[in-house]
């Protein structure tokens, strides 16, 4: 009797050691999913908050030039020789100013131009008289009457990115525009979080790719290459901010924030899964 009076209790002692090692591993699991909820729920702030940053810092940076733009093309001592017919032995004071504007700005290049001739300088010196059929961009940004024009240009020769911001006055004939290198924003865009979990890309209005760290990615593919209209037309408002899930099997994340200055988004599509 006292053996199965032993037996039982052995018996009860295992059952009561299951039952707890049954509760700390369901402890653990709630424990361990919770844990990789709480960081995925963090890495994603952290994506809200420097997709936020870097696209604050563009639009500081955008913001500036124009004003150095708008500067120039208003410049009253510019004007003065203009009103003059172009004085030849007055043409080094734009020349010069131009320079300075680069040398004071750190900027790739400045130029001037008279939209009723067409003449253009920059800080080296006069180039030509624009033309319809060879500078298209010219003549269509005259004839949209916008007072601001931004563009980037990829320098594959020299493997350099410049962003070009332009200024026309639209009550008057003055056009300046200037350039400085975009390198910066390009290797932000390569090391930044974003990077290590996805993708990133600055996209204009209609989704074309400007900006990316791979050179035969920008300027040729699109977000519509990518993704469906509705995911495109949902991420690419003004008021749009943070990330929408796109594939939840996966934990595919989209993200975007508006860059007023340029009319851009910085668009990042990343993972949210934590190893």
């Amino acid at each position: 009797m006292s053996n199965t009076f032993l037996a039982k209790h052995v018996n009860k002692l295992i059952a009561s050691g299951l039952l707890v090692m049954v509760c700390l591993s369901v402890l653990l699991i709630y424990v361990f999913i919770d844990a990789k909820t709480t960081e995925k729920r963090l890495l994603q702030r952290q994506f809200n908050l420097s997709l936020i940053n870097l696209s604050q810092n563009i639009d500081a940076r955008i913001s500036s030039m124009k004003l150095i733009a708008k500067t120039l093309a208003n410049d009253k001592h510019i004007h003065d020789w203009v009103a003059t017919g172009f004085a030849a032995d007055k043409e080094s004071m734009l020349i010069n100013k131009l320079g300075f504007f680069v040398k004071e700005y750190s900027l790739t290049s400045a130029s001037f131009a008279d939209k009723n001739t067409h003449k253009y300088w920059n800080h080296e010196g006069f180039l030509r008289v624009l033309q319809p059929e060879i500078d298209t961009w010219y003549f269509a940004y005259l004839k949209s009457g916008s007072s601001d024009l931004v563009s980037v240009y990829h320098d594959k020769n020299n493997n350099r990115v410049d962003v070009y911001v332009n200024y026309q006055q639209t009550d008057g004939n003055g056009l300046s525009g200037i350039a400085t290198s975009f390198d910066g924003v390009l290797e932000i865009l390569k090391n930044s979080l974003f990077a290590t979990h996805g993708d990133i890309y600055l996209v204009d209005n209609l989704g074309n790719i400007q900006v990316h760290a791979e050179a035969d990615v920008a300027g040729i593919k699109s977000l519509q290459d990518i993704f469906s209209k509705d995911i495109i037309d949902r991420l690419l408002q003004p008021d749009f901010s943070g990330f929408m899930e796109f594939n939840q099997q996966t934990g595919r994340l989209l993200g975007a924030s508006y860059i007023p200055s340029m009319n851009w988004y910085v668009v990042a599509n990343v993972t949210k899964k934590v190893d």
